[in-house]
């Protein structure tokens, strides 16, 4: 079950933050539309601590989708360095590096998700996210 989860867990996080590209950017006019299927892959309970060191809750987070929808066209996002660094039963943590690009500047953060496995699919818990300087 472990490699099942750790497939359904990564799965997710490219899947997110698809959701997350449409509605930042809105270019096939799905932005709005993609919040409801985002905002299904967190937990009731999610909360996160995004770069600004800021902590969110659900619903915190949805406001923040909603207010965005479109704000950011042109926008390009990749995953990569994405490995679970730890799993108990059906819970687990990845860490991955998100890159975006837009109007041709580069952030990168790093960020590690704690994601379950329940019933109704992988569920995001918890994410945490740092700016990434890989020049230090």
């Amino acid at each position: 079950m472990s490699n099942d989860l750790a497939e359904q867990a990564i799965h997710s996080i490219h899947y997110v933050h698809e959701l997350i590209h449409r509605v930042f950017t809105d270019a096939d006019g799905t932005g709005a539309a993609s919040i409801e299927p985002l905002m299904q892959a967190f937990a009731e309970d999610f909360s996160m601590v995004g770069i600004s060191a800021i902590p969110l809750n659900r619903s915190e987070v949805e406001q923040l989708f909603r207010g965005a929808v479109g704000a950011k066209a042109g926008l390009d996002i990749d995953i990569s360095d994405l490995h679970t660094v730890w799993q108990q039963d059906e819970t687990l943590a990845l860490s991955y590096v998100e890159t975006q690009r837009l109007n041709g500047t580069e952030h990168s953060r790093v960020s590690v998700a704690i994601l379950r496995a329940q019933a109704d699919g992988v569920k995001w818990l918890y994410l945490h996210e740092a700016p990434l300087n890989r020049d230090r």
